[in-house]
C-alpha cells in the first residue's frame, strides 16, 4: 500500500492561525517536504515549527524551486522534486508538503499533486487560511458583502481589464510589477472608484499594513496581498 501525500496549508504567517487538522497532519507525517533548499529559510517550515516543535526531529526533503516562465524547465523542476520522494510514497510512508496559505491557491503543491495522482498515490489537501483572508482581517475590512463578486488576480499579467471587473479584486503574486500596479490603483483611488488595502508579511513579526495605494512601498515584495474594494 502506498503512502499518502498531504498538501498542508500553514496559513499566512502566524502559527496560531494554523488549523488543528494541519497540526495533526504534520505530526502524523513520516517525512516533511519543503519548496526551499534550506529549511531555516523556508517560511512554511518556520511557521509550522512554532506550532509543531517536534517537526524538527522529522526527516525533511527539500529543494529550491527556480522561478521561471519556461514551461518545459518548470516541468523538469517539478518532476525532479517529485522523484526525490516518490519511492518513499511507494514504500508506504506518509509525506506532508508544507505550503504558505492554502495549497489550492497559487501553490507549487498543485504540480506535485498531479504527478502523484498519475502514480495512483492518495492525495489529501489540508486547507489553510489564505493570505487574502489574513490581509482582510489585518486591515479590518470585509472582502465581500451582499451580492459582491470576488476576483483573485495574478499581478503578473495586464491588469487593465481585470480591474474593470465588478466587485472586490484581490491581487497576488505582484513581484516586480508592484510599481506599475501601484500606479493603476492610485489612479482608481483618485477617481473615487475604489479603496485599496495591502499587507506585507501577513501574520509575521514584520507585518506591515497599508490603508491606501499611495502608501504601498515601491520595492518588490513577494509576500504582499492587495485588496481593491469597489466603491
Amino acid at each position: 500500500m502506498t503512502g499518502i501525500l498531504y498538501g498542508v496549508g500553514v496559513g499566512p504567517g502566524d502559527p496560531d492561525m494554523m488549523t488543528l487538522k494541519a497540526v495533526k497532519a504534520i505530526k502524523d507525517a513520516d517525512v516533511i517536504c519543503l519548496p526551499r533548499a534550506e529549511k531555516d529559510k523556508c517560511r512554511a517550515y518556520q511557521i509550522a515549527l512554532l506550532a509543531v516543535p517536534e517537526i524538527r526531529y522529522k526527516k525533511v526533503i527539500s529543494m529550491e524551486f527556480e522561478m521561471t516562465k519556461d514551461d518545459e524547465k518548470l516541468n523538469e523542476i517539478h518532476q525532479d522534486f517529485y522523484n526525490k520522494y516518490k519511492q518513499l510514497l511507494m514504500e508506504g510512508y506518509n509525506l506532508a508538503f508544507l505550503t504558505i496559505g492554502d495549497p489550492t491557491v497559487y501553490s507549487t503543491f498543485g504540480y506535485i499533486m498531479k504527478l502523484a495522482k498519475k502514480d495512483g498515490v492518495d492525495v489529501e489537501i489540508v486547507n489553510g487560511i489564505t493570505s487574502f483572508c489574513g490581509t482582510a482581517a489585518a486591515a479590518g475590512v470585509l472582502i465581500s458583502e451582499g451580492n459582491e463578486n470576488i476576483h483573485i488576480i495574478s499581478g503578473q499579467g495586464d491588469l487593465d481589464e481585470e480591474l474593470k471587473l465588478s466587485g472586490t479584486k484581490i491581487i497576488m503574486k505582484s513581484g516586480k510589477n508592484i510599481g506599475a500596479i501601484k500606479e493603476k490603483l492610485i489612479d482608481l483611488e483618485e477617481q473615487g472608484k475604489a479603496n485599496v488595502y495591502a499587507v506585507t508579511d501577513c501574520g509575521m513579526e514584520t507585518e506591515q499594513i497599508y490603508m491606501s495605494a499611495m502608501t504601498i512601498p515601491d520595492d518588490s515584495k513577494y509576500m504582499i496581498t492587495i485588496i481593491v474594494k469597489e466603491k
